[in-house]
């Protein structure tokens, strides 16, 4: 990470943690977690998804000198990222189970 003395966390991650709970955490995707029995994990996901939102918020524009603090932060963004492409996936998962619905 660059400027890792510098302001260590940018708007666009909290926007971007804000979108994926907005975008993907709708009544519709937690219906279809629970029929498919994915409800408990994606409840967890959701639960550190907020945490990494309030450590990153914690650290929006401070100063950090701590090398292995900056690190950690700088690894918290990455799984944001990785949370954000599992989220994508489960609903391209769920859009194609309402266009080609399991045959019983």
């Amino acid at each position: 990470m660059s400027g890792l003395l510098g302001t260590v966390v940018d708007a666009a991650i909290g926007w971007l943690v804000q979108s994926i709970l907005d975008s993907f955490f709708t009544e519709r995707m937690e219906a279809w977690t629970r029929e498919i029995g994915l409800a408990e994990d994606v409840e967890k996901l959701k639960f550190q998804m907020r945490y990494v939102q309030m450590v990153l918020a914690a650290a929006k524009g401070r100063s950090i000198d701590n090398m292995p603090l900056a690190q950690s932060l700088d690894d918290l963004r990455g799984l944001i990222y990785d949370s954000e492409d599992v989220m994508d996936e489960l609903d391209y998962y769920r859009l194609e189970q309402q266009i080609n619905p399991p045959t019983k």
